[in-house]
């Protein structure tokens, strides 16, 4: 597969101002958390709760909810679809934290929808550099994510997620089943990727009724001074795949 694919795209960018709002809304001893919630059931219309009350409605799949202010603790979320209760989560987040819960298909679309809780790390990076981090959450075993053609994240399984530290600029991605070239199951498409900031990348939807698409993230983070690591990988799972040859030691260079 060839030919590039439409790709359905949700940018959020948090600015200090706008956490600085969520956080105020918590006790001026403690400051507030605030949790993003990612709509990955295509062909639904999601309604959420915390704690029994209102915190988003209406989000289409492959969407990203605005910034949900929380104090810190336990907290149960809850989703619907046209008044049906879908599932129920029980979530705890920190003072200062945020966190980013997704709501998403297994490996079997025609199993229930679960869903995958993904802690914000906005830790200092390298001046010019870019926090990357790609989340599996879709209808797919595990994957192969390619940057340049080149397979950057290996064998990623539903739920896991990875995360590199790389120069901004914009790259062409594409996921493959794992250990193969094709089919393309997403992409490819072009990813801008914001120095300084983090960049969330979800994988969602169902392959086989052509609902993959990619739902984007941008947070700010805080930098450090030039010099350091040119790629850190982290990660709940997979591997970060062999980076040191062309055509990605190219793409470090930019």
């Amino acid at each position: 597969m060839n030919a590039r694919r439409a790709v359905s795209f949700t940018a959020a960018v948090v600015t200090a101002a706008g956490l600085a709002t969520w956080a105020s809304s918590a006790s001026a001893a403690e400051p507030g958390a605030t949790v993003f919630v990612v709509q990955g059931l295509p062909g639904r219309t999601v309604d959420v709760a915390v704690d029994g009350t209102s915190a988003a409605r209406g989000l289409a799949g492959a969407t990203l909810s605005e910034a949900i202010g929380l104090t810190p603790g336990r907290h149960s979320i809850s989703f619907s679809s046209n008044g049906s209760h879908i599932l129920s989560r029980s979530v705890d987040v920190s003072s200062g934290s945020s966190t980013d819960v997704v709501l998403h298909l297994p490996v079997d679309p025609k199993g229930p929808p679960t869903v995958t809780v993904y802690d914000n790390s906005t830790a200092a990076i390298p001046a010019g550099k870019a926090s990357l981090t790609v989340a599996h959450t879709a209808a797919v075993p595990p994957a192969d994510v390619r940057v340049e053609g080149k397979v950057l994240f290996a064998n990623i399984a539903n739920g896991e997620a990875l995360n590199l530290v790389v120069p901004g600029g914009t790259y062409s991605v594409d996921i493959v089943p794992a250990g193969k070239s094709s089919p393309v199951v997403l992409g490819p498409l072009d990813l801008p990727v914001k120095a300084g900031s983090l960049n969330r990348v979800f994988a969602v939807g169902d392959p086989s009724s052509s609902t993959m698409r990619a739902v984007v993230q941008v947070l700010p983070a805080g930098q450090t001074g030039s010099g350091a690591p040119d790629l850190v990988d982290t990660g709940s799972g997979g591997q970060a795949a062999d980076l040191g040859s062309p055509p990605f030691g190219v793409l470090l260079a930019r």
